[in-house]
């Protein structure tokens, strides 16, 4: 599936490297949509988001409630949301 990042925070902000589907499609409607992957493991899946380019889940979590939220987080709900996302990790199996 694909959402839009930047719900709450004006996209300007957010820099060319998130433009999204728009870099393949070249159509506006598809400016900042990104594919959005399940959660599971995702404590396991640095780096995050579709650019690799942040390597920690707790600056994820933090840039995730600004621009989804339009809110800043506080180390304590950063924790726990990070405690959350690690309690979503199964066991690993190899590809067939």
């Amino acid at each position: 599936q694909y959402q839009r990042f930047g719900a709450v925070i004006p996209n300007r902000e957010i820099g060319e490297s998130f433009l999204g589907r728009y870099l393949q499609t070249k159509d506006e409607e598809d400016r900042y949509y990104v594919k959005v992957p399940s959660l599971r493991n995702v404590a396991r899946t640095s780096p995050y988001f579709h650019t690799g380019e942040v390597p920690k889940l707790e600056e994820a979590v933090r840039m995730m409630g600004y621009h989804q939220l339009g809110i800043e987080l506080t180390p304590e709900e950063i924790g726990a949301i990070v405690a959350f996302l690690q309690s979503l990790n199964g066991e690993l199996h190899a590809a067939d």
